[in-house]
């Protein structure tokens, strides 16, 4: 879980946050995870890319405020992970997105299947029910 201040940048001539701003703010809940499971640097020739992104808008988000970003695991698979999100204002449910993270060769740039020891790190982060 991580927050983030609205900026004013972030709004539309509608007055609210951006559509493409959410996309940005899963990304980071996204990149606080595997960084705090230590894969976020390239790890031995790996990396993951984003293959899917479903994002539903719930309600409108406006600044100023502080949006509560959720992230989990809900997937592994042999070659990609399924993560679950969800934004928060106010504990009031924003919006929530699904998404799935290939794993890849950043020589080849080809998915591959995720290693044990990948698996290992992010069975600790896996929430099947999320």
């Amino acid at each position: 879980m991580t927050t983030q201040k609205l900026r004013f940048c972030d709004t539309d001539q509608l007055g609210h946050v951006n559509n493409a701003v959410y996309a940005v703010m899963y990304e980071a809940g996204r990149a606080e995870m595997m960084q705090e499971a230590g894969l976020l640097a390239i790890d031995g020739g790996f990396g993951v890319v984003i293959a899917r992104l479903e994002l539903d808008f719930l309600r409108e988000m406006n600044w100023p405020g502080e949006v509560r970003i959720e992230t989990a695991l809900h997937r592994i698979g042999t070659k990609s992970l399924h993560v679950r999100q969800r934004l928060l204002i106010e504990g009031e449910l924003v919006s929530r997105a699904a998404s799935v993270l290939a794993v890849i060769d950043t020589t080849t740039r080809r998915a591959v299947p995720i290693t044990e020891s990948w698996r290992a790190v992010l069975g600790q982060w896996l929430v099947p029910e999320a």
